[in-house]
């Protein structure tokens, strides 16, 4: 009997402490397991806040640096924009990795607010490209812009509520779980009410830090806003500024247009009427000029006194109202020269040069000239001054290209180039054509940045040879604009041609 008791306390009493065992095995492992989801969820909550909060600093740094580059046109607003870009895509993609379904619930919404932000940053940056600060600064403080930036931040704080209320689920989940892990502690062992105290103050630890981080962010939100009211106000006042610099600048562009209007109506005035090449009998002479801009620096002209033909050309340096006008001035003084019966060459081109420099030094300009001056007179053809070849085709198709770069000096760099000049004295047949012309014909470009060239221009002359002088200027014209297509000419255009068609006697 005493043997069957004994058995069935050590019975009892394993069994006891089997069940004890067991169930204190349970309870360990039930407390581990929670304790270390509680923890991974514990980081995962607190690494989806702060990525959270990035998403909202992230979207205030682009729409600062947005403004401050439609603001300044400064590179390296638009350098910082371009960089915050991929980190606010990965913090989003990190978001959606941890929490899908809470995430996907605000995701539609916000999403599509994102990519009109993003379309309207986009555009006002182009708009800065394009030199139009004014219509991205009004783009980015419009109605549209702020009502997305509404949208945007609603999402976002409709994306931090559900955290939130995810991260008190859980916490709520997790101290029911630590509720039914202190019962068995309490049956098995009194080991597992000390773990249970050290994951509550964990908890505490975590609530504590959260709270912290949250007030934390207030504050750097709070100084983020005052620092964009700052910039708001700043940006305000420079508009308001290049609001005044623009209309200053209309009617300076205004003022200017009228100006060059004026010098290009000028220009057009004095070049050699129909009716005055006419009246030349012995030779048939046309002449063709196109500025590239509203105001050229080419010249030519023509000019008959006493049956002699006194025909000029030349190239002022650049183009705009500036050659325009020494254009002018040159004209001017060929003229007065002319009519005072200047024959000798050296002394003519002297004088001109003379005073052009005069002009170009109290203008205080850099610009210089080439001019080439042809004298004709009885058959005979001089030629002086320093400008691009003489292309001569005589009526048997021979072509001659006479250089002209030891006849002269550029004119206005030296007070004196009389030391430069020479002559070159050629006779003229019935049916020899002479043409003249600038560098935008021979240095005119194609689409394959191929030049026109000499060799072209010759070719085209000797073709049409046998035509009128006007004829053959449609002709150059006529080739030149089919070799170049569509591209555009970056110089001035000028062309004359000169045919002879009669003796002096006749």
């Amino acid at each position: 009997m005493k043997l069957a008791s004994g058995s069935r306390l050590i019975n009892f009493l394993g069994f006891s402490l089997g069940f004890s065992g067991l169930l204190f095995a349970a309870s360990a492992w039930n407390v581990a397991t929670t304790y270390r989801a509680f923890d991974k969820a514990i980081a995962n909550q607190f690494k989806l806040q702060n990525l959270s909060n990035q998403i909202i600093y992230f979207d205030e740094v682009l729409t600062m640096s947005a403004r401050m580059y439609a603001s300044t046109s400064e590179a390296k607003w638009e350098e910082r924009y371009n960089k915050i870009v991929p980190q606010l895509d990965e913090t989003i993609r990190q978001i959606i990795a941890q929490t899908p379904d809470t995430y996907n619930a605000n995701a539609k919404k916000t999403d599509v607010a994102n990519l009109k932000l993003i379309e309207l940053e986009t555009r006002a940056f182009q708009l800065v490209q394009q030199g139009k600060s004014a219509e991205a600064m009004q783009l980015l403080s419009g109605a549209e812009y702020e009502s997305l930036k509404q949208v945007y931040a609603e999402g976002i704080d409709g994306t931090r509520e559900a955290i939130q209320a995810e991260t008190e689920g859980s916490i709520l989940q997790y101290k029911q779980l630590l509720f039914q892990s202190l019962l068995l502690t309490g049956i098995s062992f009194p080991v597992l009410v000390i773990t249970a105290i050290a994951i509550i103050l964990q908890v505490r630890v975590y609530v504590n830090q959260r709270d912290q981080a949250q007030l934390s962010l207030q504050e750097l939100n709070q100084r983020l806003e005052n620092r964009v009211e700052e910039r708001t106000e700043a940006l305000k006042f420079a508009n308001t500024e290049i609001t005044y610099l623009n209309e200053r600048l209309q009617k300076e562009n205004l003022r200017m247009s009228s100006e060059l209007e004026l010098t290009r109506r000028l220009q057009q005035m004095i070049l050699p009427k129909d009716e005055e090449l006419e009246e030349i009998k012995e030779l048939d002479i046309a002449g063709f000029m196109e500025p590239s801009t509203e105001v050229g620096g080419d010249y030519y002209d023509v000019l008959a006194q006493n049956g002699r033909i006194k025909i000029g050309i030349g190239d002022v340096t650049g183009h705009g109202l500036e050659s325009g006008v020494l254009m002018i001035m040159a004209q001017t003084a060929v003229r007065t020269l002319n009519a005072l019966q200047e024959k000798d060459p050296t002394r003519f081109l002297s004088a001109l040069n003379t005073t052009m420099y005069e002009n170009v030094r109290r203008m205080n300009s850099d610009k210089n000239m080439t001019l080439l001056l042809l004298d004709y007179f009885q058959g005979k053809l001089s030629i002086v001054g320093q400008h691009e070849e003489v292309i001569l085709v005589r009526a048997n198709g021979d072509v001659e290209c006479i250089d002209t770069n030891d006849l002269g000096f550029p004119i206005g760099i030296e007070a004196d180039i009389s030391a430069f000049i020479m002559q070159v004295h050629i006779d003229l047949a019935i049916g020899d054509v002479v043409v003249l012309y600038t560098d935008g014909i021979t240095e005119a470009e194609n689409s394959d940045r191929q030049l026109y060239g000499l060799g072209r221009l010759c070719q085209i002359i000797k073709q049409n040879a046998k035509h009128s002088a006007q004829l053959i200027c449609e002709a150059i014209i006529q080739d030149l604009k089919k070799f170049i297509g569509g591209f555009r000419v970056y110089d001035d255009i000028t062309l004359v041609a000169v045919k002879k068609i009669r003796e002096h006697n006749v």
